[in-house]
This record gives C-alpha cells, sequence and structure tokens, in this order.
C-alpha cells in the first residue's frame, strides 16, 4: 500500500477520536467544521495524490433497492438502540441515553447540521475510504470490513460507556456488511443521517 494511502487510511480511522478528545469545550459549529476538513483532506488525497476519482471511494451512483436497503438499515438501526439499551442495563453495562443524542444546549439548526455532518463524514471516512483502500490492496472484505468495523467500534470508546459501544458495535457491523453488499454510500449514509436526525427531531417537537 502506497505512504499516502496508508496515512489516508490512519485518517480515516483515528481523526475523528483524535478530534473528540481535542474538541472538549469547544463550540457546535467550530467540532462540525473540523469535522468537514478531516473529510476534505480525504477527497484531497485521492483525488490530487492517489490520482483515483470519488466512485473509488464509494461515491457511486444507487439503484432503486438501494432505497430499501436504506430504510431496512434505518429500522434495524433504530431496534437495536431502542431495545438493546434495556437489556443491557439488566446484565449490568452502563449505558447513556444522552450519548445517542446531539445535545440540548444546541439550537434546532445547528443540531440537524451536526446531525447531516455525522452521517456524512463518518460514512465516508470509514465506509467509504477504510474499506475501499484497505480492500484494494487486501483483496479481503472480512478484513477491509473487520479494520472498519473494528476502527469505528473504538473511535466511540472515547466518549461513549461500554454498554452503548456494544450497540454501536452492532449497528456498526450492520452498515459494514450493507455496504460491502451495496458498495455505494448512498444507503449508509441516508441511515446513518436518519438515526441521528431523527432523534433530533424528537428532542425539540417530541
Amino acid at each position: 500500500m502506497p505512504t499516502a494511502t496508508v496515512g489516508g487510511v490512519v485518517i480515516a480511522l483515528f481523526s475523528l477520536p483524535v478530534l473528540s478528545l481535542a474538541s472538549s469545550g469547544l463550540q457546535g459549529e467550530t467540532v462540525i467544521a473540523l469535522q468537514w476538513l478531516c473529510v476534505s483532506v480525504i477527497v484531497g488525497l485521492v483525488l490530487f495524490v492517489e490520482g483515483e476519482s470519488l466512485a473509488s471511494i464509494g461515491f457511486r451512483r444507487p439503484a432503486w433497492i438501494d432505497l430499501g436497503y436504506l430504510f431496512g438499515t434505518t429500522v434495524v438501526a433504530l431496534t437495536i438502540f431502542v431495545v438493546a439499551g434495556p437489556l443491557l442495563q439488566e446484565v449490568g453495562l452502563p449505558t447513556d441515553e444522552g450519548a445517542t443524542g446531539i445535545g440540548a444546549e444546541t439550537s434546532f439548526a445547528v443540531s440537524i447540521v451536526a446531525a447531516l455532518t455525522i452521517g456524512v463524514v463518518e460514512e465516508i471516512l470509514y465506509r467509504g475510504y477504510a474499506i475501499e483502500r484497505v480492500l484494494d490492496y487486501s483483496n479481503s472484505p472480512l478484513v477491509a470490513g473487520g479494520i472498519s468495523w473494528l476502527g469505528f467500534t473504538l473511535a466511540h470508546a472515547v466518549v461513549w460507556p461500554l454498554g452503548n459501544l456494544v450497540q454501536v458495535a452492532a449497528v456498526t457491523a450492520l452498515f459494514t456488511v450493507v455496504y460491502l453488499r451495496r458498495r455505494t454510500l448512498f444507503p449508509v449514509v441516508g441511515a446513518h443521517v436518519l438515526i441521528w436526525v431523527l432523534p433530533v427531531f424528537e428532542q425539540f417537537f417530541g
């Protein structure tokens, strides 16, 4: 794997947890801007260093079936978060209901932008770039998906308790399988955005 691509995979897997640790106390708008900066670095690397197209990191035209994958993935992911929480608490694993929300201190507009940002940025980094590049050089969906799954799950360990991490691990496995099945960001970005946007509407209008 070329050095630049190794660097890109490292950025894709570790930039967001590092940002989470470093951004304590920053305004929501600043954190959003920094998240988009991470994606901009990856996009610039793809286009101007690797000389590849955006299609090489999952920006591929979806088929109609991907709409079904989007809504099906959303339903399953939300079910995991809703059903697993009480079960995990019953077995003694700590969970934080606030960990799956944006935060009550932000405005509705900022919360929506944050939800959109999380869904788009995380999927481009972890599913689009990380999976595709590891897959290019390993020829193993299991290796590529496993590295992305592990990186994404551990990235949330910096701020979320163990019970929430179990939920994240399950949902991440779902997103990883869907992406490897479809190889387009459309269903996973759509589902990821929805599972963040819907709680925002419930928070402000529920």
